[in-house]
């Protein structure tokens, strides 16, 4: 694996590879762009996916990220299409919708993706936020062509890649994904918390998750905090780090990102916590906190 902070265009090019990832939001919550937060980035989530061949882009939520995200997206071409899988409503992962520079010109189109929610289905959703009370900008101004989909959990095949999911533990539903292509997976888990109660509901969870993450080529995945601030937090729907990793390794998962840092978790504590990760490198190809603005090549 490499990786480099220079962005390149994320397509089909020389060099062998089977996907480039970059992520273009890190943060839960709120994006929180003060300096001692930016090694690691303040936008929230988004992350950006190219398997290789793939013609459409590729991106998991909406957070913050994907407002430079699409302004990168149209500065290598007029015309774009491609696809948005959101895990769920929480105001971080869809706040930077509206900010999608792609959704405003008609040349464009896009399928938008998330599972149906309590409060609607993707449409009602995302548009609700459109309105003059919230937003200056309203549904009927977005002229590219947006196809809302209330995404099944069952596999789905697309444009050179599938995607099917499992729910998350999390207050609302909310999708973990699993985005495959000739053979080489990811899991993208940035809500979710793992349940390490004795009893049958929460060994029944984590069997069906480790069976998910199942030698997954790629882990992402909420480790918003660790062991000794995880108890004040417990049924809020994020993962301590370290539970994490252990989950990873036992469903053999290669390469580890932990994503969804807390606001209040600033470049000192992050990389304190790096340098406690170190210690499980040998169980991985690779394990890292997730750094905004970097592009994986595997």
């Amino acid at each position: 694996m490499t990786h480099t902070t220079d962005y390149c265009k994320m397509t089909d090019g020389d060099g062998t590879y089977n996907v480039k990832l970059k992520f273009w939001g890190v943060r839960g919550s709120i994006p929180c762009a003060q300096p001692e937060n930016m090694a690691f980035g303040g936008n929230t989530s988004c992350v950006q996916i190219m398997y290789k061949g793939q013609t459409q882009y590729l991106i998991l939520d909406s957070g913050s990220g994907i407002r430079p995200l699409g302004a990168d997206l149209i500065r290598w071409s007029e015309e774009t299409q491609g696809h948005i899988f959101i895990t769920h409503a929480h105001w971080d992962h869809i706040q930077g919708f509206p900010f999608f520079s792609p959704i405003y010109s008609e040349k464009n189109s896009v399928s938008i993706h998330m599972p149906a929610q309590d409060s609607g289905d993707c449409k009602t959703v995302l548009t609700g936020q459109l309105t003059p009370t919230h937003f200056p900008v309203t549904a009927d101004m977005l002229h590219a062509s947006i196809d809302y989909v209330n995404q099944p959990q069952e596999i789905q095949h697309y444009d050179g890649f599938s995607v099917e999911f499992m729910l998350a533990n999390h207050p609302v539903a909310t999708a973990i994904y699993k985005i495959s292509s000739n053979g080489f997976s990811i899991i993208y888990a940035p809500d979710n918390e793992l349940m390490l109660s004795a009893d049958d509901d929460s060994k029944q969870f984590m069997d069906t998750l480790i069976r998910f993450c199942e030698n997954a080529d790629i882990l992402i995945h909420d480790g918003n905090y660790d062991r000794k601030t995880y108890p004040e937090k417990r049924n809020w729907g994020h993962s301590a780090w370290e539970d994490v990793v252990e989950l990873a390794e036992r469903a053999g998962v290669k390469h580890l990102f932990l994503t969804h840092h807390d606001p209040s978790s600033t470049d000192i504590i992050l990389e304190e916590r790096e340098q406690q990760l170190q210690k499980f490198a040998n169980k991985f190809k690779t394990v890292q906190f997730a750094r905004e603005n970097k592009l994986y090549t595997f």
